[in-house]
């Protein structure tokens, strides 16, 4: 054999096997032939942050193959096609694994008067600090409800929210003591969901309508707003974020782990859905 038809073989190899890793997984299929160039040179550079030692393209052959490997090559197409850049997906990658693997004490979160919505026996608690009058808890906030109460993640996650006015947030004191009064009329997230989603239409004088609305006795709401003990609560709950290092809103919590990487409802969902694998010991492919 010459040594040109050795280099030609050599190519040949190197651009069919780089087709071939960007297409192990349905995602990295569809991408462009560009966008599969891309897809490429970030999984034969980036490692995943376990299950596998080696570059994500390689743990891919593997047989069987990691769970983890496969998500996050997903991950990574999905990026690819939305035109993210390498640094932006690299940096993605770094905090997703900052937030993931266990890394000192979980956060104390007291949970006691806190009504979780999701399956009392699912492995994955997910705890949101969040402000009552904060634009993206009012979009991120029900579509996690959502997700686990009837979507991907049922079965599998519980979810609780704590309240955590925000002082920049006009209002968020007065809301805050609206969603404390609802919580203890156990009507909390009737209350909130009907805040959320009428979030641009707020006026506080509506609060009490909404309580109404969202099932509650408008004289005993009245009276808990101005009530001293949900007052109390809510500094409590305030100072709890705070201890446990919360600086803006949403801040999430995974078992315990604050979670530090994209605050989107796609990353948010498959990185529960990551945990729960991780807490039923699913570690490889059928």
């Amino acid at each position: 054999m010459s040594k040109c038809q050795t280099i030609i073989i050599m190519v040949a190899i190197g651009l069919f096997g780089g087709r071939m890793a960007a297409a192990q997984t349905p995602a990295c299929g569809k991408l462009s032939a560009e966008q599969k160039t891309l897809a490429n040179q970030l999984l034969s550079s980036l490692h995943p942050y376990d299950c596998c030692d080696d570059t994500i393209a390689n743990c891919l052959k593997e047989k069987p193959t990691c769970v983890l490997v496969h998500r996050l090559a997903e991950n990574i197409c999905r990026r690819v096609a939305d035109k993210q850049d390498k640094q932006k997906i690299t940096r993605w990658l770094s905090r997703r694994a900052r937030s993931m693997l266990p890394s000192g004490k979980p956060a104390k979160i007291d949970l006691s008067s806190v009504t979780p919505v999701g399956d009392e026996n699912a492995p994955v608690v997910l705890v949101e600090y969040a402000c009552a009058r904060c634009p993206f808890c009012a979009k991120i906030t029900p579509a996690l409800h959502e997700s686990v109460l009837s979507g991907s993640l049922k079965g599998k996650a519980k979810f609780y929210f704590k309240t955590f006015p925000i002082r920049s947030h006009e209002n968020s004191k007065e809301t805050g003591l609206g969603f404390m009064a609802a919580a203890e009329m156990g009507r909390f997230w009737e209350f909130a969901l009907h805040s959320y989603n009428n979030f641009d239409r707020f006026c506080i004088k509506k609060q009490v309508e909404w309580a109404v609305a969202a099932g509650m006795d408008k004289d005993t709401f009245t009276r808990l707003v101005a009530d001293m003990k949900i007052r109390g609560r809510l500094v409590a709950s305030k100072k709890e974020g705070i201890v446990n290092k919360v600086e803006a809103t949403p801040t999430f919590f995974i078992n315990g782990r604050k979670f530090v990487g994209e605050l989107s409802t796609e990353e948010v969902v498959d990185v529960l859905e990551e945990e729960y694998d991780r807490q039923k010991g699913i570690e490889y492919l059928k």
